[in-house]
């Protein structure tokens, strides 16, 4: 998420979808099932010629409870894909991958790197086995499903009255009660614990070798909770861009929108100094606070986005919340990273100079185009049954959009956690796995990781991550983005070292790159 990871959300992951059917809900035949691999089918992104999958990468999916008070009930399908170590006689094991959101899938990583794409490092590929697992909920594992026409209605996020409230009270409880009539009982099973519990599952059917886990951002929560449930399994577990599911409501808002404000200015300081950034001698700040003003008052055109240009459906027209709550994406990478076809910062300062022009195609809110959306459907669904909102009233809502003001002037409290604190009132199935501190022990020393200016994952929760769990090492890099897993420098490095030799850095290691 932010958590996110960054649902829409580590931009970095392909555009890939594995065209693998998972399996309908049935029962149970084995408490632990064998893995029965096929090859993967060719993925069809959106372009004339088919991307053919190489045969190295392979697929599966087991069979897991539903719901595991139950384990004898009715049965889900979990998907994963394999692309096995380049060099076997050196393997250690397989790494089991998550790259965050929530909704973001790990199959659709694994098979970038398949196709060639440098997302690990040439030592991660020779010694493991990848394994793309996608979350119950996502990707190649039995889905969420939603009305695609529900959601793409327009409703403000940020009510300015108890009419505007109403429309998105009646707005969540329709999107959520079509996603429930779609999913089924699976919506209400789709809680980080849950997942977890699933992450077992699925090593003991790949043959009970202890767990190497590489989480990124969401999947450091994911990672933590497999870490209380199953401390005696682990080898190695590098948990990068924390994320503490234990925060209040307040807290989790209130750091993140913070954290997500400091980014902002440090972009604005970089405009100032740097010729490169699109909007040097301009006052980017100033810029962006009058954008949002006039889009408040009049959406701004996405041309882009009305005639189907943009590389997926997006609103026509851009109002002033749409562009505090995307930038946000366009902050998580400072740097460019061509080989992901990432820009960096100078992608949100064209944005925002291409809107001042009054085209807003890079700032548009992403729209469904089915029923099926890993990101937009699956990554609310899940949130919604890890944070519940306090916020039954416009009173309340306001209340806390007051305090994003204060301690975000520009943002006013735009991010991915105000998405699940206004976006889950009203929904239809209650929460699952509510905060609470985690007590983690017994396990080999945990490799956390986070940056100093982080805008999605405050560097304040990876402090109270690592409280939580014994023994657990944080590794600080001093610089801006969101993770550092898979960017080029000493972190990554030394994230590398730790999954080969389950060696953490020293205590209070900090990196600048």
């Amino acid at each position: 998420m932010t958590i996110t990871g960054r649902a829409r959300r580590l931009v970095f992951i392909m555009a890939f979808l594995l065209a693998v059917a998972p399996l309908a809900t049935a029962r149970a035949q084995t408490p632990v099932p064998a893995v029965e691999w096929a090859p993967c089918a060719s993925l069809l992104p959106e372009m004339a010629t088919p991307v053919v999958l190489p045969p190295e990468l392979e697929c599966a999916s087991i069979l897991v409870p539903l719901d595991y008070a139950d384990p004898a009930g009715d049965q889900i399908a979990i998907g994963f894909n394999r692309l096995p170590a380049r060099d076997p006689g050196r393997r250690i094991g397989s790494l089991i991958v998550n790259p965050g959101g929530p909704g973001g899938s790990a199959s659709e990583l694994v098979a970038g790197a398949a196709l060639g794409v440098p997302i690990f490092s040439d030592v991660v590929r020779d010694h493991f086995d990848l394994i793309g697992l996608d979350p119950r909920g996502v990707g190649m594992s039995s889905p969420v499903r939603c009305d695609p026409e529900l959601y793409n209605q327009v409703v403000p996020r940020f009510p300015r009255g108890q009419a505007e409230f109403e429309a998105l009270l009646s707005y969540n409880k329709a999107l959520g009660e079509s996603c429930l009539a779609m999913t089924g009982p699976l919506l209400g099973h789709i809680d980080t614990v849950s997942a977890a519990r699933d992450i077992e599952a699925v090593r003991l059917a790949l043959g009970g070798e202890p767990l190497n886990f590489l989480g990124i951002s969401y999947g450091s929560q994911l990672g933590a909770q497999y870490a209380a449930l199953y401390p005696e399994t682990i080898r190695v577990m590098a948990l990068d861009g924390a994320l503490e599911h234990s925060v209040s409501e307040i807290t989790l808002f209130a750091d993140e929108t913070s954290a997500y404000e400091r980014s902002f200015d440090r972009f604005v300081a970089w405009c100032d100094a740097d010729p490169a950034c699109a909007l040097h001698g301009a006052d980017a700040g100033a810029l962006f606070d009058r954008l949002v003003a006039q889009a408040d008052h009049e959406p701004v055109p996405a041309p882009a986005c009305a005639s189907g240009e943009a590389p997926r459906p997006c609103l026509p027209a851009v109002s002033g919340e749409d562009i505090r709550i995307g930038a946000q994406e366009l902050l998580l990478f400072r740097e460019e990273l061509s080989r992901f076809g990432i820009e960096g910062w100078n992608a949100l300062a064209e944005a925002l100079r291409a809107a001042d022009a009054g085209d807003a195609s890079a700032l548009s809110r992403p729209l469904a185009s089915g029923p099926v959306d890993n990101t937009l459907f699956a990554g609310l669904a899940i949130a919604c049954l890890d944070y519940p909102t306090a916020s039954e009233s416009f009173a309340d809502l306001a209340a806390r959009e007051r305090l994003g003001r204060v301690v975000a002037p520009h943002m006013r409290g735009a991010g991915q956690s105000w998405t699940i604190l206004a976006g889950c009132i009203g929904w239809p199935v209650p929460v699952a796995n509510p905060p609470h501190p985690l007590n983690v022990r017994g396990v080999p020393p945990i490799l956390i990781v986070n940056s100093t200016y982080d805008p999605s994952t405050s560097y304040a929760w990876a402090l109270g991550l690592q409280a939580q769990i014994e023994g657990s090492v944080l590794l600080t890099r001093d610089g801006d983005g969101h993770t550092s897993a898979l960017l080029p420098g000493e972190t990554r490095d030394a994230i590398d070292h730790y999954l080969l030799t389950g060696k953490t850095p020293p205590p209070n290691t900090v990196y600048a790159t």
